[in-house]
């Protein structure tokens, strides 16, 4: 309608001119020169009129408004073209009819033609009635009014195809922004680092696990920013698709395999980032599950003869009969079928994966029962010690398999802390994290604590320092804290005691970030 009203008020302006500018010849108000100059001064002005208003308003227009425009276009172009016989102004209707399709429902339009052709017959009439044209004008008039039509029906149609092809051109555009939303979102979440570079080394597209191996502040790019050397030489390379390399400011081996997005020299390259480190512990990871599936197995089948032999050797030790030394072997059989017991009990619960059944509570009061009950069970074993840094941390957790945690972390501690000492000592440390706000427990003793060289080893499963132990209570500390969305680290505390820390998620988030 903006382009309607500059085309109006432009067309109006050139006849007013033309009328005034004239000579006496001119066909312009020939007829009926003060009708003329009435008609086309108020159709200027409603011209500018209209096309302020169309500039400076923004909302839809309805379709009264619309039509009371062309209406108004009719009548002032029918009465300046009375006023000026033969002149041909009945031809610039097809240009109003036009835009009435193009704006119009299809009724309306329709009717705007009707009207502009009962219009056109109406002049011919009255000029007839004038003595101005005879009756062989009746023929131009219709075949004035089936243009009309004609254009009317032409361009309705092509206004709705273009319509209709705008409209599913806006859907597709959607679709494809979300698609492309969905695709950044896949590849932000992606695990694996992805880079896309430009041939002269510019990073174009960077995702979150890439921007932690190469040490980037911002997954947003800065227009400019470079990657790595490494990655311009690997590009530089076509024959060298995959390369493992040392990126970052840590050193992180990471294996990185390259695609070329398009055939030419000079085309975009993307890349691939896995730590390798990663790889390997998802190796080690299956590698365990399937020996712990194994082991399971052999456990189950050795249980049924081990409790025979612990059976029949506490049978043999019962017998008045038998004399002392014997009955010192029957006790090492025994202790070391226990001991055996033990161990194929760790196995079976690390086969069985029992899921957690996570619970809130107050962690302070939970650690004060289970040091009155570890000291009541042993009192002479160690004391053991609660210290709070706020009252009423609340966790989320199994309370059963935290019991089976702190237990083998203390069991652990008494035993190497009773080792230098007459009396092993272990305190709890009970703090909140300043990031997650989760629990943090550290359980220190005052034993010596692990060897550095150990350090790296201890939560492996079957590795222990000690004859008597089974290299299994820390590998299974760490499993179940896992699932119970924990961390377990081995530290040194500023003194020097051994500490091992139980980080715990948040118990409204449930995740430790």
């Amino acid at each position: 309608m903006r382009i309607y009203s500059t085309y109006r008020l432009v067309l109006v302006a050139i006849l007013v001119a033309t009328y005034v500018l004239g000579t006496v010849q001119s066909v312009l108000g020939k007829s009926q020169p003060q009708l003329f100059a009435v008609v086309s001064a108020a159709y200027l002005a409603f011209s500018a009129i209209a096309l302020l208003r169309h500039m400076t308003l923004t909302r839809p227009y309805s379709d009264t408004q619309l039509f009371s425009e062309f209406f108004i276009d009719i009548g002032c172009l029918m009465l300046m073209s009375y006023a000026s016989s033969n002149s041909g102004l009945a031809l610039l209707l097809v240009v109003c009819i036009s835009a009435a399709s193009m704006t119009l429902p299809g009724q309306l339009s329709l009717l705007i033609a009707s009207l502009s052709t009962i219009a056109e017959l109406g002049e011919v009439a009255a000029n007839i009635a004038a003595e101005r044209a005879d009756v062989s004008q009746f023929i131009q008039a219709g075949t004035m009014g089936m243009a009309y039509f004609t254009a009317a029906l032409a361009i309705r149609y092509l206004s709705q195809r273009i319509s209709t092809t705008q409209h599913l051109a806006e859907r597709r555009r959607e679709d494809i922004e979300r698609l492309s939303q969905i695709n950044q979102l896949i590849v932000q979440r992606m695990q694996t680092g992805v880079v896309v570079m430009s041939h002269n080394g510019e990073i174009k597209l960077l995702n979150n696990a890439a921007a932690e191996l190469l040490d980037y502040p911002d997954v947003v790019i800065s227009p400019g920013s470079k990657a790595p050397t490494e990655l311009v030489s690997m590009a530089a390379n076509p024959d060298n698709n995959s390369q493992l390399l040392t990126l970052g400011r840590g050193k992180v081996e990471v294996q990185v395999n390259m695609a070329h997005l398009d055939s030419t020299e000079n085309g975009d390259c993307l890349f691939y980032l896995e730590n390798s480190s990663k790889i390997a512990q998802r190796a080690q990871n299956l590698k365990l599950a399937s020996l712990g599936r194994f082991s399971a197995s052999i456990a189950h089948e050795i249980r049924n003869p081990l409790a025979a032999i612990s059976y029949a050797a506490q049978l043999l030790s019962e017998n008045p009969e038998l004399e002392e030394t014997d009955r010192k072997f029957t006790r090492i059989i025994q202790n070391h079928a226990n001991r055996m017991n033990d161990i194929i009990q760790n196995i079976l619960e690390l086969s069985r994966g029992r899921p957690p059944k996570p619970e809130r509570f107050e962690l302070e009061s939970w650690l004060r029962d289970f040091a009155n009950d570890w000291q009541t069970h042993n009192p002479n074993a160690a004391e053991l010690k609660v210290h709070a840094s706020a009252s009423g941390i609340i966790v989320k957790v199994d309370p059963s398999q935290l019991r089976q945690i702190v237990s083998n972390i203390t069991e652990n501690g008494i035993r190497h802390s009773t080792t230098e000492k007459e009396r092993g000592q272990v305190s709890f440390e009970l703090t909140t994290s300043p990031l997650s706000g989760g629990a943090v427990l550290d359980i220190i003793d005052n034993g010596p604590g692990i060897a550095v060289e150990d350090e790296d080893a201890i939560f492996e499963p079957f590795f222990t320092t000690q004859v008597q132990g089974s290299g299994l209570g820390l590998y299974l500390s760490r499993e179940l804290c896992l699932a119970n969305q924990m961390s377990i680290v081995y530290q040194r505390t500023e003194s020097g005691q051994s500490c091992f820390r139980l980080q715990f998620s948040h118990p409204n988030r449930g995740t430790l970030t």
